[in-house]
């Protein structure tokens, strides 16, 4: 698959964990199998709360003496706080990379993963790691210097990639609304129901095997400028979604969000700009109040 150029990435933000029992750690926090995630090989996870709500989805990447986590940088801090609460006597150290980043890339085409990936391909070279997420784009992770530079097209393009293909980031406006299976995380691999226990897990699994989530993702244009963690409604001003993530475009906002699925043939607003659904990355027959 051709790519088109890098460019470093400032949204995201990577946390080092080390020491002898971090993957069995992980491995209990986290929504992935982290305990049989090969060396130099990465997943996608969720970290949740009790209630199963994301409060942060990740890339993990496990090299030969640590495991580096690749999330939102507005959610760093508060991913290493919450983590470290949990470390009690295991002999895990907990450390946000002020010297290292990402870089990404965006396909040429618009690819979608069949199955869950719940191993990505990587490759590295020269303590470069490239990993390519289930979408297509590639995602470069080492020390910043070695990175490309920033390139304010390729981030626009990458962000637009990221919101046609479905594929949300969570950030500090939007921790903690919403469950997995609500951003389609069970279907990129990101969740392992076969794992075991974890934060959110009898929610996460209830949600999966009893089809209770109500709420999914639609990618929508709306004719105004608006910003990650604010409320859509409906034509009756109840509240019946979130954004997620935007991009700016012309004359409008390009936006994944997450919506009630009733609410999907219904006229929408946010800010009071008029919204248009341009795809349902979930099934909108079903129209149960949720």
């Amino acid at each position: 698959m051709t790519h088109t150029a890098s460019s470093l990435m400032p949204y995201f933000g990577l946390i080092r964990v080390s020491g002898e029992d971090r993957a069995i750690f992980l491995h209990n926090q986290l929504s992935n199998d982290i305990n049989h995630l090969p060396i130099n090989h990465a997943c996608l996870a969720t970290y949740n709360t009790a209630k199963g709500r994301v409060i942060a989805n990740m890339l993990v990447l496990n090299r030969d003496n640590d495991i580096i986590i690749l999330t939102s940088a507005s959610l760093t801090d508060t991913l290493q706080k919450k983590l470290q609460i949990y470390i009690m006597r295991s002999k895990v150290k907990l450390e946000i990379m002020t010297d290292w980043g990402a870089a990404v890339s965006v396909p040429e085409t618009i690819s979608t993963a069949s199955e869950p990936q719940y191993v990505l391909p990587t490759s590295q070279t020269n303590q470069i790691w490239s990993i390519t997420l289930p979408d297509g784009s590639i995602i470069q992770i080492g020390q910043t210097s070695q990175l490309p530079p920033f390139n304010a097209e390729v981030i626009e393009s990458w962000k637009l990639h990221e919101i046609t293909s479905g594929n949300p980031w969570i950030s500090k406006e939007t921790t903690e609304t919403c469950v997995a299976q609500m951003l389609n995380q069970q279907l990129i691999g990101a969740v392992h129901f076969k794992k075991g226990c974890y934060p959110g897990q009898e929610i996460i699994a209830r949600a999966q095997y009893r089809g209770q989530v109500k709420r999914g993702l639609a990618l929508m244009e709306i004719n105004g400028s608006v910003s990650a963690g604010k409320p859509i409604f409906d034509n009756h001003n109840e509240e019946v979604g979130l954004i997620i993530n935007q991009v700016s475009q012309q004359t409008s906002t390009l936006a994944l969000a997450v919506i009630k699925h009733s609410a999907a043939e219904s006229e929408l607003k946010c800010d009071n700009n008029i919204i248009a659904i341009k795809k349902c990355f979930f099934n909108p027959a079903n129209t149960e109040n949720s």
